[in-house]
C-alpha cells in the first residue's frame, strides 16, 4: 500500500485505539442478557435435509415478521443491521410516522439515533455532483461503526444506485454517496478497507481502479493487499467481514478476469484455506465454531454461539462454489443455524449476531434455491 493512503497519523492513532475495542466487543452479546433458560441443556435434534429450504424460507420470514425495531428503542447500528437481511422489506416504529419501511424513513430524512448523513463541501470531479458522506462513530453501538459500512450494507441488500436521499432541501442519490466513497478511500482515517471493498465492488463491478482525494489512483488490488495484512483474530467479528471484503473484491477481479499476481493468488488462498478450516472445525451435529476462524469449539451460551456460528455461515454462504454450497456439511451447517434462530425467537438477542446469521441463511438461500423458484420471502410485517 503506497504511504499516501496512510496518511493523518495522529487522527488514525485515535480512531485505531476504538476501532479495536471494537473489534474485540463489537458482536459480542449484550452483559447480562443471556437467562440460564438459554443455556444449552442437549444437542439440538438433526433436520431432515429435505425440508432445508422450506425452514430456511421460514426461518427468514418469521425473524422479520416476528421482531420489532423501534426508532424509540433502537438506533441505527441495530436497525442498519437488519437492513442488511432484509433491505426495503424492513419495516420499523417510528414516533412521527408510525410504521414504515427502513429505508425509505432514513433516506427521506426520518430522525434516527446514529444515523448522520450530509453533503459533501464541494462537487466531485468524477460527476460534477456533491457527493454524501456519513459520520464514522467507531465503538458507539449507536452509529456507524465501521469505515462505509452504511454504503456496505446497502450494497449487500442490493439497494439500487439511482435511490433518493433527502439531505435538508436537497436530494441526492445513492450513486452520489458511492462516488463520495471512491473520492474518500486515500483518506480512510484507519486503513480500514474490509466495507469500502463490499461497497464499490457492487456499486462499480466493472471499476477495478479510480483517482482519489489527492490525485491518488486507487486499486481493488491496493486494498485488499492491505486487508490482508491484518491477523484476524485481532479483527472485528473474529475477521468475518474483513473476508467478506476479500471475498467481494476476489470475485469482482475474477470476473473481470484480472485476479492475477501474488496479491490475489494470496487471497484466493486465504479464503480457500478458512473454507476448510471451518468445515473442519464444525461439530458433529454441523455447528460451526463459536471461536470464528480461530479454533473449533463451542459455547454453552447461545448467544455466544449465534455470534460466532452465525457471522461464520455468513462466510461460508458468500465464499463457497455452488458445489460446496450443496455439499452435506454445509446443509447441516444451516439446518443447525435454523435451530439456534428457532430456539431464541423469543429471546432479546444482539442485532450484529443475529442478522449476520440471518444474512448468512439469506445468501445461502439465493444461491442455492432461488433460481430454480424457490419460495420468497415473507413480506415485511403490517399491523393488524
Amino acid at each position: 500500500m503506497t504511504p499516501l493512503l496512510t496518511k493523518n497519523a495522529s487522527v488514525r492513532a485515535t480512531l485505531l485505539f476504538a476501532a479495536t475495542v471494537l473489534a474485540t466487543n463489537g458482536c459480542a452479546p449484550e452483559p447480562g442478557t443471556t437467562p440460564e433458560s438459554a443455556l444449552h441443556t442437549s444437542v439440538l435434534e438433526p433436520t431432515d435435509q429435505g425440508n432445508l429450504e422450506q425452514r430456511v424460507s421460514e426461518v427468514l420470514s418469521l425473524s422479520n415478521f416476528e421482531r420489532t425495531l423501534s426508532t424509540e428503542v433502537n438506533a441505527a447500528w441495530q436497525i442498519m443491521h437488519a437492513v442488511i437481511c432484509y433491505g426495503h422489506d424492513l419495516e420499523i416504529k417510528t414516533l412521527d410516522r408510525g410504521q414504515v419501511g427502513a429505508l425509505d424513513y432514513i433516506f427521506s430524512g426520518g430522525m434516527m439515533r446514529g444515523m448522520e448523513l450530509r453533503l459533501s463541501v464541494n462537487p466531485l470531479k468524477s460527476t460534477g455532483r456533491v457527493g454524501v458522506k456519513a459520520k464514522f462513530d467507531p465503538g458507539s453501538y449507536i452509529g456507524q461503526g465501521h469505515v462505509d459500512q452504511w454504503l456496505a450494507i446497502c450494497a449487500m441488500a442490493d439497494i439500487p444506485m439511482n435511490t433518493q436521499i433527502q439531505i435538508g432541501g436537497f436530494t441526492a442519490t445513492l450513486e452520489d454517496w458511492a462516488r463520495q466513497t471512491q473520492f474518500d478511500v486515500s483518506n480512510n482515517p484507519i486503513n480500514e478497507f474490509s466495507w469500502t471493498l463490499i461497497a464499490l465492488t457492487h456499486y462499480f463491478p466493472k471499476e477495478p481502479s479510480w483517482i482519489s482525494e489527492g490525485d491518488i489512483e486507487v486499486t481493488w488490488e491496493m486494498l485488499v493487499e492491505e486487508e490482508l495484512r491484518y491477523e484476524l483474530s485481532d479483527s472485528a467479528c473474529g475477521g468475518t467481514h474483513r473476508m467478506a471484503g476479500i471475498v467481494a473484491a476476489l470475485r469482482a477481479a475474477e470476473k473481470l478476469g484480472i485476479a492475477k499476481g501474488p496479491v490475489w493468488k494470496k487471497a484466493r488462498e486465504r479464503v480457500d484455506g478458512l473454507l476448510t478450516s471451518t468445515r473442519e472445525n464444525r461439530a458433529a451435529d454441523g455447528r460451526l465454531s463459536s471461536f470464528y476462524f480461530t479454533r473449533a469449539g463451542n459455547s454453552r451460551d447461545l448467544f455466544a454461539e449465534l455470534s460466532g456460528t452465525g457471522h461464520v455461515f455468513e462466510f461460508v454462504a458468500l465464499a463457497s462454489s455452488q458445489e460446496e454450497l450443496e455439499s452435506e456439511w454445509v446443509e447441516r451447517s444451516a439446518a443447525h443455524l435454523c435451530g439456534l434462530i428457532e430456539n431464541m425467537h423469543q429471546q432479546k438477542v444482539d442485532c450484529g449476531a443475529l442478522y449476520h446469521a440471518l444474512n448468512g441463511l439469506r445468501v445461502y438461500h439465493k444461491r442455492r434455491w432461488q433460481s430454480a423458484g424457490a419460495s420468497t420471502i415473507r413480506p415485511a410485517k403490517t399491523d393488524p
